[in-house]
């Protein structure tokens, strides 16, 4: 039977906000960060989860632990669910990567991200098959049931581009925002479904795609 796995985004940092890479650095959550947490956990009020699994960083822990407050439940965390090793790049402000790596930045605007080595971290590749062992154990560990999966933007872009079976190149049109919500209803070895995608309407002021569509 599919396990359903709710994948959920950190909440905000002071690097999102001024739009500096973060992939391995354990940057934590501001406070707006730590109020979408909770109102992440507000959102799985009343919803069954037999597991909530997060990556070690502090800024997924305070999802996933804002999550499982209240259940019988303990945060289990798992390094394969971290983010994007970007490498030396990891830190740096945009102008200053641009100007240091422009050769990189017009591959990684222009090619396929599969095998595109990140100067000093990963490739796009070895995202997605972390991520989608990750989430194949999870679900198989959790047959007909739920857990929460709690990771980052473009390692959840990754499992949302094998699940929708489009190739890696296709993650810069999927949109996942900080504290967001997608399903994926996943028979291990077998088929991923997306049932949902990028769901905020739990977030103070901010409003689901079904809410803005058409306007």
């Amino acid at each position: 039977m599919p396990a359903t796995i709710y994948l959920v985004r950190h909440g905000e940092t002071d690097d999102n906000v001024s739009g500096v890479p973060q992939g391995l650095r354990d940057v934590p959550p501001n406070a707006r960060g730590r109020e979408q947490a909770q109102a992440v956990a507000r959102w799985f009020e009343g919803r069954d989860l037999a597991a909530v699994v997060s990556s070690p960083l502090t800024r997924t822990l305070e999802v996933a632990r804002a999550i499982a407050t209240g259940r019988d439940l303990e945060v289990q965390t798992d390094e394969r669910l971290v983010e994007f090793d970007q490498g030396d790049l990891d830190g740096l402000p945009i102008a200053e990567i641009r100007d240091r790596y422009p050769d990189f930045i017009q591959r990684w605007r222009d090619e396929d991200p599969t095998d595109l080595r990140m100067p000093g971290g990963e490739t796009y590749g070895e995202v997605q098959e972390r991520m989608v062992g990750a989430i194949e154990d999870v679900a198989a560990r959790h047959p007909d049931a739920a857990a929460a999966v709690v990771s980052h933007n473009l390692a959840i872009k990754s499992a949302l581009c094998h699940a929708l079976s489009v190739p890696l190149a296709g993650f810069r049109r999927i949109r996942t925002d900080l504290a967001a919500v997608s399903i994926l209803e996943v028979e291990p070895g077998r088929w991923w479904r997306v049932s949902l995608m990028n769901e905020r309407c739990h977030v103070a002021g901010e409003t689901s795609f079904w809410e803005t569509a058409g306007q």
